[in-house]
């Protein structure tokens, strides 16, 4: 056995020339297997298409289909329609603006009226109507009556030179309720709808004596 001191040695010629099939013993070695549960490779014999029996329950494997939930279509909330007011129903409900002109005297009964009563000025222009109705007939001065022979009938307008100043009165009312103050007028002889609430108002809230 030579000992290596470190010294390097000239190396014979042709020495390394077999050095792969040198007679080295062999140094592999395998490493243990390792500790656990070995598998275990199950095969089956191969049938010919001819040896295979029938199927059976247990050799042919079933698909069962699994019918299909049904999908739940969230339903749209509709909008609540809103709900008609009783009170207009219809085209002879419909509330419509207008306006007369009355005594300037006659602004402070109506303004104490609205104040004491909580009335609208349409409102107490139909209380005072209904309130002076009986008196209405003796209460208003048929206009003159013109033509009605060659010409068309017209009634005149009355005049209204003892009223005094007067002012516009703005007020709201139902279709149908003009209809009513169309037809006093005509029952009444009125020259207008303005003459038939101005009577009706002054009489009204006059005070008595």
């Amino acid at each position: 056995m030579s000992i290596n001191d470190g010294t390097a040695h000239e190396v014979e010629p042709g020495r390394l020339r077999a050095f792969e099939d040198a007679g080295d013993p062999d140094v592999t070695f395998n490493l243990p297997p390792r500790p656990g549960r070995a598998r275990q490779l199950v095969t089956s014999p191969v049938t010919e298409p001819s040896q295979m029996p029938g199927p059976t329950p247990h050799s042919v494997a079933v698909l069962e289909t699994v019918p299909e939930r049904p999908r739940r279509v969230a339903a749209r909330k509709k909008a609540p329609s809103p709900t008609p007011d009783p009170g207009t129903k219809g085209p002879e409900s419909r509330v419509r603006p207008s306006n007369v002109h009355i005594p300037v005297a006659l602004l402070a009964p109506i303004a104490k009226m609205k104040s004491d009563h909580g009335l609208s000025n349409g409102e107490i222009i139909i209380s005072s109507i209904e309130g002076t109705y009986a008196d209405l007939k003796d209460l208003i001065q048929p206009a003159v009556t013109a033509g009605g022979n060659l010409f068309a009938s017209r009634r005149s307008r009355a005049s209204r030179a003892n009223d005094g100043p007067l002012t516009p009165l703005n007020y709201r009312l139902r279709e149908e309720d003009y209809a009513t103050l169309d037809r006093l007028v005509d029952e009444f002889g009125a020259s207008s709808r303005g003459h038939l609430i101005t009577v009706a108002l002054t009489a009204f809230l006059s005070p008595t004596s």
